[in-house]
């Protein structure tokens, strides 16, 4: 192993000493003889254990990184294989030892911190707890048996990639993932003589070992290297998924099916359980007229009789007597063909739990996993036997195919293919595996472009995901008057977004809508929010039973104009390492939030959204410098208000508790249009192209003398200003609207 230990070496990292194994029930077993083939630019490490078994790992060398592609062979008989594993041993940054620290995107999810000290006992220490705050843990998100010694091993599908560093330094090692066919990898992370040791496993979810027969092959794959921007969260795994990129498949969350156009939802802004076939009906008629980005609905649970708990996969187990028809009294296909009728497309909630008082578990309690051990009421289905694989097939069937459903919102579905617990019947197969054929199943029955989103467990930013799913939900739902819920989504949100893989896998924000369980100023935070990270993509509430003068309708109105769900969002100024200001203050992104346009003089250039999670008041400053821009000078519109100042040296503003701001950053010497109430595809001073039909309210730094829409001459209202002009017309439809 000396040549790979040189290569490791020359890094900068330590003296770098690595070595494969394997684990089996009885423990770690280690080669017995080692061979290391030196070829151009690549390196092959064939390792041989006394038992009999093959370890092949076949490395691709560049500049300070790797990749690496493990082929383990099992010996001539069967046996029971837990893991395979990798010991990398003399790391060190040159600086105070007691400073080295691992980040995984685990870690705000289920400690609310962000780094966590390398020596940190995330087990034993007395202040850990699973579901119990406490002050120096800061655990309370964590459900039971999740809180573990390994890193990265919850179910929480996290962005699979640590960082190891050192508080003094730029520098860390990564170690990420390239491929989820069978494994997932996770960690422990120690201090050996003032040096760290981080041991990479590669293991199976929902089963504690995989039964191997003679000769069979597991392949792993992954990627290890140095990155010198460690102290930047959002560059730490830069150099990884720039590699991460080549090995994805073709990926269902990269396409636009969820970044233009809207889903309202049944569940959020306080309506829940309490939906009907007429009030859905309503709300498609109204967002029909009023909302032109909103293309779907989407009932979630509700539908079905025998709740609560939740209740979706085990509901076509009844047959039609599994539909709730006093709420749907002509039965689900014709509610989706009258959404249709209406012009929108249906979507379904489908839980993945089954409750225990439903038929499906009375009549077969064998078809489920045991999961008392973080919920009593429900069980997930067992998918490693046959017979519960059939049933889903026909489940899906029913969903897809008699009723009519184009999309699908996922919720308790992980269960079965993300926990590292001992939880499916059958060893053969790892949970990932059953994880590709589900999603799979799903994917034969909807649309190519019918959406697929993920619900709980909770992702965190996991691109293999986005293979077969549109979106993803990060967070906890924030549209019932919880605050404590949206300062949790912020901090997890940050985790995601810094990743910048949103053009992979749309990140979701839960939705947006009214928000009546929320003040004026919390209401704003989140929708401001919503916005500024580009994460719209439900939106929610009896929006038609809403006064046409409500504020809070017309706001709503304007911030969902223009989606772009996935677009790059950027943490402005934010320093991750700082452990006492662990959520960011600015996120931003390099377009006006009513248009894709990205460098156009004519319209702002950058879009900002200052948040404030704290109790009380806080100044926020920023400069040009803050959004990447070059010295100059420029304009500050407040995106609601419309009021605009200049941008001197650096801008400072009061935010009141719980409070936001959104701005619109824009050249004092060149821009023309300052913002806008509708999405415009493209402007270039003479014409802006509308991309739908509605009133259009543009500010202007001068109002033009006519408007033409296809030659024909548009009456318009225009309305002066401090820093000039409101011009409001009709937009007839898709189009260019010419000035003159």
């Amino acid at each position: 192993m000396k040549k790979i230990n040189d290569i490791l070496s020359a890094w900068g990292c330590g003296s770098l000493e690595m070595m494969p194994f394997f684990v089996t029930e009885k423990g770690r077993v280690f080669p017995a003889a080692v061979e290391v083939t030196e070829g151009k630019g690549n390196l092959q490490i064939s390792a041989v254990y006394e038992t009999g078994e093959k370890d092949d790992l076949y490395l691709l060398l560049s500049e300070k990184e790797m990749t690496c592609r493990r082929v383990f062979r099992n010996k001539d008989a069967e046996q029971n294989i837990c893991e395979l594993g990798i010991l990398l041993k003399g790391i060190t940054f040159g600086k105070d030892p007691k400073e080295d620290y691992f980040y995984h995107n685990e870690n705000p999810r289920i400690y609310e911190k962000m780094g966590i000290p390398v020596d940190f006992d995330r087990v034993n220490n007395s202040n850990v707890k699973d579901f119990g705050f406490d002050e120096m843990a800061g655990n309370r998100w964590a459900d039971p048996g999740v809180v573990h010694e390994r890193i990265g091993r919850s179910p929480y599908q996290p962005f699979p990639a640590i960082l190891v560093s050192n508080y003094g330094s730029e520098r860390g090692i990564v170690h990420g993932t390239l491929s989820q066919k069978v494994f997932y990898h996770n960690y422990l992370a120690n201090r050996e003589d003032e040096k760290v040791t981080l041991e990479i496993f590669s293991g199976f979810k929902d089963i504690a070992f995989m039964s191997c027969p003679a000769g069979k092959n597991l392949m792993d794959q992954w990627y290890l290297g140095v990155t010198e921007q460690a102290a930047d969260l959002e560059k730490i795994f830069e150099n990884y998924i720039a590699v991460l990129e080549k090995y994805l498949p073709a990926l269902y969350g990269s396409t636009d099916i969820n970044r233009k156009w809207m889903v309202w939802g049944s569940w959020n802004d306080g309506i829940s359980r309490k939906i009907s076939e007429e009030m859905i009906l309503k709300e498609a008629r109204f967002l029909k007229e009023n909302f032109p980005t909103v293309r779907w609905i989407q009932v979630d649970d509700g539908y079905a009789v025998h709740v609560p708990p939740a209740h979706g996969l085990g509901m076509p187990y009844e047959g039609e007597a599994g539909v709730d028809h006093k709420k749907f009294p002509r039965g689900l296909r014709a509610y989706t063909d009258e959404i249709r009728r209406i012009g929108l497309r249906p979507a379904v909630w489908i839980g993945g739990f089954c409750p225990k008082h439903a038929p499906i578990y009375q009549e077969h309690p064998e078809w489920f996993i045991n999961y008392d051990y973080r919920t009593t009421d429900s069980a997930p289905l067992d998918v490693s036997q046959e017979e519960v694989r059939e049933y889903i097939r026909h489940a899906l069937d029913v969903f897809f195919y008699e009723y009519g459903f184009e999309g699908m919102k996922h919720d308790f579905w992980s269960y079965a293919f993300e926990d590292s617990h001992d939880l499916l019947k059958n060893k053969d197969r790892s949970g990932y595996e059953y994880r590709t054929w589900w999603l799979q199943e799903i994917r034969k029955r909807i649309p190519g472009d019918g959406y697929l989103q993920t619900g709980c467990d909770i992702v965190m930013g996991n691109p293999f995901l986005a293979e077969y799913f549109t979106n993803y939900r990060y967070g906890i739902d924030i549209g019932n008057g919880n605050w404590d819920y949206v300062k949790t989504n912020f901090l997890w949100g940050a985790a995601c977004f810094a990743t910048h893989t949103a053009h992979l896998f749309v990140p979701n924000s839960d939705s947006v809508g009214l928000f009546p369980g929320l003040n004026d100023t919390e209401a704003m935070f989140c929708l401001n929010y919503c916005l500024a990270t580009h994460s719209m993509v439900e939106i929610a509430g009896k929006l038609s039973e809403s006064a046409p003068d409500n504020p809070r309708l017309k706001t709503l109105k304007k911030a969902v104009c223009n989606p772009n769900n996935g677009q790059e969002v950027f943490l402005g100024g934010y320093n991750y390492r700082d452990r006492e200001n662990l959520i960011p203050r600015i996120i931003y992104f390099k377009t006006p939030h009513f248009s894709v346009e990205e460098n156009n003089a004519l319209m702002p250039l950058r879009t900002a959204g200052l948040f404030n999670i704290e109790e009380n008041s806080i100044k926020v400053t920023f400069s040009a410098e803050t959004f990447g821009l070059p010295a100059g000078k420029y304009l500050v519109t407040d995106v609601w208000s419309g009021e605009t100042v200049a941008l001197e040296d650096s801008f400072t503003v009061e935010i009141e508790a719980h409070g936001s701001r959104l701005y619109a950053i824009s050249s004092a010497e060149d821009a023309l249009l300052l913002d806008a109430n509708m999405r415009i595809n493209s402007f270039d001073g003479k014409s802006a192209e509308f991309d739908y039909a509605g009133v259009a309210e543009l500010l202007l730094t001068h109002a033009p003398e006519k408007l033409f829409f296809e030659g024909k001459e548009l009456p318009f209202e225009s309305r002066k200003t401090a820093c000039g002009e409101i011009v409001s017309f009709n937009v007839p439809g898709k189009g260019c609207v010419t000035f003159k």
